[in-house]
């Protein structure tokens, strides 16, 4: 198992994917990439207590719920090693007017195709991929259908 490992969330505000515009700075992985909210995880944190943790202090909310889809071991470009991330996926839609940003640029809200457009981590653009060609999204009312659409894998 990898000795380094984050916590990633698919943050959905109605059908709207939430992604944050990294700082543009040296240091930190992926800057000035858009990307999903989360970090690495605690040595003595569960991969839930982990993305619980991190949204928090990204965005100040704590949403109802997060659901677990997936783990992916990759080679971290960044760290220099195989990390494992731990996805998950929330709808924020009854706690995003209480948000804060406090890491990043900006915090945007974007249709599905618009993503394929962006500068993003090869990691979290197939995460979303994957998601949508899912075919569902985890609405209040439980899960619900939207049509899928096709993201083409950009290199960056």
């Amino acid at each position: 198992m990898p000795t380094i490992q984050s916590a990633h969330a698919i943050l959905l505000l109605q059908d709207k994917y939430i992604l944050q515009l990294r700082d543009d700075k040296p240091g930190i992985a992926a800057p000035g990439q858009w990307s999903l909210f989360g970090g690495l995880r605690g040595t003595s944190e569960t991969p839930f207590e982990a993305i619980k943790r991190e949204i928090y202090e990204e965005l100040a909310i704590k949403p109802a719920q997060f659901r677990f889809l997936w783990f992916s071991d990759y080679f971290s470009t960044f760290e220099g090693q195989v990390i494992r991330t731990w996805f998950f996926v929330s709808d924020v839609t009854d706690v995003w007017h209480q948000h804060v940003l406090h890491e990043g640029q900006i915090a945007t809200a974007f249709d599905f195709d618009q993503i394929c457009s962006l500068e993003m981590p090869p990691v979290m653009r197939e995460t979303i991929c994957q998601f949508n060609a899912q075919g569902t999204t985890m609405g209040v009312d439980g899960e619900r259908s939207f049509q899928s659409i096709r993201c083409r894998t950009r290199k960056i």
